[in-house]
């Protein structure tokens, strides 16, 4: 016999679980979506909104979900453009590389000032910028 705090216990654990969800922000804003996976323009969106939504994180004191999201932009998105983006500019894909990877990533989790990880995400977004404008030609 299912007693009432079996009962209880179960839906509480059902809403919780439903509500996490719900509020859960999505992040995980992946290149590998069908159609898109080969789309360096929509690649290079998807590592922008990540970048300022690791921003965005920072502000509300949050450097690990920050790392995270860097993580996310880097490895599930900014490796799938790096060949084509090397094909047109070599240099600019190896400097914008080194910047997410190392520079970016390294300054959240050494917990730099907001101010100095800030100037680095205004650089990298430059940088994507080129990147941007040189695969619409």
């Amino acid at each position: 016999m299912i007693s009432s705090k079996q009962v209880f216990y179960t839906l509480s654990s059902i809403i919780l679980l439903v509500v996490v969800v719900a509020i859960m922000p999505s992040y995980h804003i992946k290149a590998q979506v069908e159609n898109e996976e080969n789309d360096p323009l929509i690649i290079l969106s998807n590592i922008k909104n990540l970048l300022q939504k690791s921003i965005t994180e920072l502000n509300a004191g949050n450097y690990t979900g920050a790392s995270d999201l860097v993580d996310i932009a880097y490895i599930d998105n900014y490796e799938y453009i790096e060949d084509p983006l090397k094909e047109l500019d070599q240099d600019l894909m190896e400097e914008t590389e080194i910047m997410i990877r190392e520079d970016f990533a390294g300054a959240i989790d050494d917990k730099k000032p907001i101010e100095e990880i800030t100037t680095l995400h205004n650089n990298i977004k430059t940088n994507l910028d080129k990147a941007e404008q040189l695969f619409k030609q």
